[in-house]
């Protein structure tokens, strides 16, 4: 896909995983309010809490969007990592609550059976979530955006939350009253995990960690197999939101000109940008192989060893001159 068709897609994600959240979220209350479903309840405010955390998510979507300027010269990119870190932490702090909740409810012994349409509830909630959660993910990795890829964990997130208050409802349906609020707290448990893991890669990314290694090595063998003249001394990348910086160090003979260095530069930069295309802002830089150096060294040694030498040559002479005047 071309780079505007790309944002659009991401864009439409974004919004659609935003209403998709709202939507189940009104759903799964309704229904858990008229089943009885306390574990259907909780995971109807995680939904809302969903949909308030994606929105700050398309703000961010959009306004990574935004071009460089001279106050971001590199672009806004590391929005998405804020977005991420926020969905996180939301995660994790709204999963400690449902914890809190399910917790004291079942230590009070306040417990009661879901009706049987609670279980079709559970169902439409991991059906729907699983499908944001592909399609979400089938974006992210087109468009290499953090913010959808965490949208799209959060996704996988509630499928699998689904079918524990599902296995919750129905053993609580089948005899074992308090199985759907242990689903609740099995719920809680397992998005407070989603949470800690996106909050971690975006604080990576926020630390400008590095890109993945095999996408590294995968410049490494490009160079290798077109370019077998020049060997790579430094080879690093970090992540800028949904792009790469990547800082090259190269060895080449110093009997390479100018022009010819310029000319590498611009067929390294495209080829790199069309196998990794994520790869927007490329850094090279050339140094002169350690032979070429160690001659260049000698050279400019043995000048400046001739140079000091006629220094003390001219030297001598105008001394004499210089003593006749002081004993004139």
């Amino acid at each position: 896909m071309k780079p505007s068709k790309c944002q659009e897609c991401r864009d439409r994600a974004a919004w659609l995983d935003m209403f998709t959240a709202l939507a189940l979220a009104v759903f799964k209350t309704a229904l858990g309010v008229l089943s009885g479903s306390m574990a259907l309840q909780a995971h109807s405010l995680h939904s809302f809490g969903d949909f308030l955390t994606k929105g700050i998510n398309l703000a961010s979507v959009k306004l990574s969007s935004r071009p460089a300027n001279s106050a971001f010269p590199y672009g806004y990119g590391k929005v998405q990592f804020l977005s991420a870190n926020f969905i996180g932490i939301s995660l994790m702090a709204g999963a400690a609550a449902m914890l809190w909740y399910n917790v004291t409810h079942l230590g009070s012994g306040h417990v009661q059976v879901p009706e049987v349409w609670a279980v079709f509830g559970a169902l439409i909630s991991a059906g729907t979530a699983e499908l944001m959660h592909r399609y979400l993910r089938c974006v992210a990795e087109h468009t290499n955006s953090p913010a959808i890829m965490a949208a799209a964990a959060d996704n996988r997130g509630d499928a699998y939350s689904s079918l524990a208050v599902l296995a919750g409802i129905v053993l609580s349906i089948l005899g074992w009253v308090a199985a759907d609020h242990l689903a609740a707290i099995l719920v809680s448990l397992l998005v407070l995990r989603i949470g800690a893991v996106i909050a971690w890669d975006s604080i990576h990314g926020l630390m400008d960690g590095s890109v993945p290694s095999h996408r590294i090595d995968g410049i490494r063998q490009l160079l290798a197999a077109h370019h077998p003249g020049v060997s790579v001394v430094d080879l690093r990348g970090r992540r800028m939101g949904e792009t790469w910086e990547v800082d090259l160090q190269l060895s080449i003979s110093s009997q390479v000109t100018v022009e010819e260095c310029h000319a590498l530069t611009r067929e390294l930069e495209s080829r790199i940008a069309r196998e990794e295309p994520h790869a927007c802002h490329i850094r090279i830089r050339f140094i002169p192989q350690s032979g070429d150096a160690t001659k260049t060294a000698v050279i400019e040694t043995a000048a400046a060893v001739d140079e000091f030498a006629y220094l003390v040559e001219a030297s001598a002479a105008l001394r004499p001159l210089g003593h006749s005047r002081n004993g004139g």
